[in-house]
């Protein structure tokens, strides 16, 4: 018997992105929710050239259509305006969430302002109605949405690695709640490394 394989947009939407380090070294980093990945498309206030993305209408354009689909239309200046706003705000609340600190009003109000408009409904491919097309206003509202779910995920499920030279902000899914670094690859091995050159430097005669 045949399969059928049905595309779509089903309202789930990868997660993560490619970064540089201060020494050109290429990793991946899985923020865990599609919210937080767009606050890193900014550096997040720390300062970082090497992670700022959507410096124009064609970065943002390509952004949303890799996580999204093809754009209805061709993004505007003052749609640009609109995300960056929105992920300042993002980055905003993440940051006190962490710091353990009553976020911005302001910050929450226009979060939620944006996740009150239409988002991108998920769709089944497959019918006779055309494939949907997103609009940058769905897109951010899909975002915003996001970062309502994310930012009330409980607490201490948004906590920042746990190595003592790196402040990548994550959320933490899993069932025990046991993630600690921003990537096992990265930060998890070496303090795992450095740990165990300590303890064999203490036991040294």
């Amino acid at each position: 018997m045949g399969s059928t394989i049905v595309t779509g947009y089903t309202g789930y939407v990868p997660t993560g992105q490619w970064f540089v380090d201060s020494k050109g070294t290429r990793w991946f980093f899985d923020s865990g929710a599609l919210s937080l990945d767009f606050g890193y498309t900014g550096d997040y206030g720390y300062n970082i050239s090497a992670w700022k993305q959507l410096h124009s209408v064609d970065d943002l354009a390509g952004w949303l259509t890799g996580r999204f689909g093809a754009l209805q239309v061709a993004v505007t200046a003052a749609e640009l305006a609109d995300a960056l706003r929105l992920r300042a705000a993002i980055t905003s609340v993440a940051r006190a969430v962490v710091d353990g600190i009553q976020p911005r009003a302001a910050d929450i109000d226009l979060i939620n302002n944006v996740a009150a408009t239409a988002d991108i409904a998920p769709v089944l491919a497959g019918g006779h109605n055309r494939s949907q097309l997103v609009s940058v206003a769905r897109a951010l509202s899909t975002i915003a949405r996001d970062a309502v779910a994310t930012f009330s995920s409980g607490p201490g499920r948004i906590r920042r690695c746990g190595s003592d030279n790196c402040a990548l902000i994550f959320l933490d899914s899993s069932r025990p709640n046991s993630r600690r670094w921003c990537s096992m690859q990265r930060c998890g091995n070496r303090t795992k490394l450095r740990t165990h050159r300590n303890r064999t430097k203490e036991v040294t005669p």
